[in-house]
């Protein structure tokens, strides 16, 4: 069967463009925490650091600039993001900046995009030995001040922290 264009129904989809954009630094980034419950993720205290907002409007400057050249209309974007605070204020910020109402439709929380949960023995500790050990993709096999931004066309940015 095909829709008006000629294409398979199926075949449409794969005409939509995906970006995926990782949460800036948060507090219990700044502090070694591991914040992972839904109940301790979706707090306000657990939300970006100053670092991480700059990082979420550095993020949105180059989607925007990507969606320019692309000709991809704002208003046909879509923002999806989980309910924990880092997120939902890294979506914010992005929104913000492409100028899309945060609070309107194209803006939504996914509750299947939430934090993997690692249990209550791990929740609000911190990164020390013990738990790097335990966890082989924690704070240890990552670099805090890169931040990575991945376009449709799967280049990836680096935003770096910028010294002031």
């Amino acid at each position: 069967m095909e829709d008006s264009s000629g294409s398979s129904p199926s075949l449409a989809i794969l005409r939509n463009r995906y970006w995926i954009l990782r949460h800036g630094r948060s507090v219990p980034n700044e502090s070694g925490l591991i914040v992972s419950s839904l109940e301790n993720g979706t707090k306000p205290e657990f939300g970006l650091a100053p670092q991480g907002f700059e990082q979420a409007r550095a993020a949105g400057e180059l989607l925007q600039k990507e969606l320019e050249e692309m000709g991809v209309p704002v208003d046909s974007v879509k923002i999806r993001y989980s309910p924990f605070s880092r997120t939902t204020e890294t979506a914010r910020v992005v929104a913000g900046v492409l100028g899309i109402p945060f609070e309107g439709p194209s803006c939504a929380a996914v509750m299947g995009l939430r934090e993997r949960y690692f249990g209550p023995s791990y929740e609000l500790h911190s990164h020390d030995k013990e738990i790097s050990q335990q966890l082989p993709l924690s704070r240890r096999h990552r670099n805090p001040a890169v931040w990575v931004f991945i376009t449709s066309s799967f280049q990836f940015y680096q935003l770096l922290p910028q010294n002031k």
